[in-house]
């Protein structure tokens, strides 16, 4: 009883409300401090000091310095355990904002300007900024497999990026050009950073089997055995899903109807047959086509033609008789024809930035700018003949592209794989 009397007799004196209510606000002022620093430094791993071997490979390294300073220094950064793979997915991440924004801008320059030549560079713009988008995330997706194989694709669609927003400034002129050419500059050297800061995390010390494949057949390893088969078949063995005629035995008389009615985003090979005729109209294979095949009665039989060009009004990258955007297109046994004459500049016959597409004993005929490869992807063009030696070759970089050699009138192109 004396030592409870004893207690009772020195209570603890209270500790004033006001000193609990200073240390919750210092916690809570110590606690928001912590997470932004994290925000700003998202791994402890990763110092600034690292990016210049990043951009080792830039062309402007103060540029992808300061791209890649973005990424590192803000809240962005993607958590790998690849750190410099978590900067890049991070740099390209950022980059879709800045994509979107050109894209948007463009929308609204097209409805101001009222030259159809402006409207129509426009209009592609949108469109390349649209495929540029896709690639991107295409890219983000594949790298985080983190392997040569993923690494590899990112490459190849990142080099179409670039390709896309240097084609996107060459068609634009007048107003236009001079309110957007800052911003694609802009686009243009992200997307150099982007390829710099990949390259450094390629496999070392040897690129080479990243770089280059070695065809031991005459298609690339890409193309699977179904698709192998059909190129490998005679005219006339090929099963259609449809048939294109114009004295009415098809299905359809136009090429364009018939594309129409392939799925969007087909995971299977869609088999166009296209029977023997001059066919006199523009074709567009859009993005969500995916798997088409073209297939006619011959080179010289089935021939697809028209006459857009760049005199008339139409921008060299609007002007091909036939474009074919869908990833795994095919086109065989086909004439591909733009009959404009030389005094009418560039007249595209068929434009190709689809992945992982093959061109096989087809003709391609035109003046000027005959066959116009937008995107440095995987193509293949094998067995076909060309009437003229001018070709638009807007593939700045890339390392999985099998191209042509070219050549002068009548004579065969050749199945050419380079780096």
């Amino acid at each position: 009883m004396a030592i409870q009397e004893a207690l009772l007799d020195k209570p603890r004196k209270s500790i004033p409300k006001t000193f609990w209510l200073i240390l919750s606000l210092a916690a809570i002022i110590s606690s928001s401090a912590l997470i932004a620093t994290h925000l700003k430094k998202p791994t402890s791993f990763f110092h600034f000091s690292s990016a210049p071997n990043l951009c080792q490979h830039a062309l402007d390294t103060e540029a992808c310095l300061t791209h890649v300073s973005e990424v590192v220094q803000g809240p962005t950064l993607a958590s790998t355990k690849d750190h410099k793979l978590s900067t890049l997915i991070s740099l390209l991440t950022k980059s879709t904002t800045h994509i979107q924004e050109v894209m948007n801008r463009a929308n609204v320059i097209k409805r101001r300007v009222n030259g159809p030549r402006e409207e129509t560079a426009l209009n592609d713009c949108e469109q390349l900024m649209d495929l540029s988008m896709d690639r991107v995330w295409d890219s983000v997706l594949t790298l985080t497999k983190n392997n040569v194989e993923s690494q590899q694709d990112a490459h190849t669609w990142l080099s179409s990026v670039l390709t896309n927003h240097e084609t996107c400034l060459d068609g634009l002129e007048g107003a236009s050009r001079a309110v957007m050419e800052n911003d694609l500059e802009d686009l243009i050297s992200r997307a150099r950073s982007s390829l710099a800061v990949l390259v450094s995390v390629l496999p070392k010390p040897d690129h080479k089997e990243f770089i280059d494949e070695s065809l031991n057949g005459e298609f690339p390893s890409w193309v699977s055995n179904k698709d192998r088969r059909l190129l490998e078949s005679r005219i006339g063995d090929i099963q259609a899903n449809v048939v294109v005629a114009k004295d009415g035995s098809g299905k359809f008389k136009t090429v364009a109807e018939a594309v129409a009615t392939a799925l969007d985003n087909g995971k299977t090979r869609y088999v166009i047959y296209v029977k023997r005729g001059t066919y006199k109209e523009k074709v567009e294979i859009g993005k969500k086509k995916t798997n088409v095949m073209l297939v006619g009665d011959g080179m010289d039989a089935t021939i697809i033609t028209g006459s857009l060009n760049f005199i008339n009004g139409t921008a060299t990258f609007n002007s091909a008789t036939v474009a074919a955007v869908g990833d795994g297109f095919i086109a065989q046994d086909i004439g591909f024809q733009n009959t404009a004459g030389p005094e009418k500049h560039q007249a595209v016959s068929l434009r190709v930035g689809a992945d992982q597409s093959v061109i096989n004993r087809c003709k391609i005929d035109a003046f000027q700018d005959t066959l116009l490869r937008t995107s440095s992807l995987q193509n293949s063009l094998s067995n076909c003949f060309s009437t003229q030696n001018h070709f638009h070759q807007q593939v700045r970089i890339g390392f999985s592209t099998t191209i042509i050699n070219i050549t002068h009138t009548s004579s065969k192109l050749h199945h050419h794989h380079v780096q």
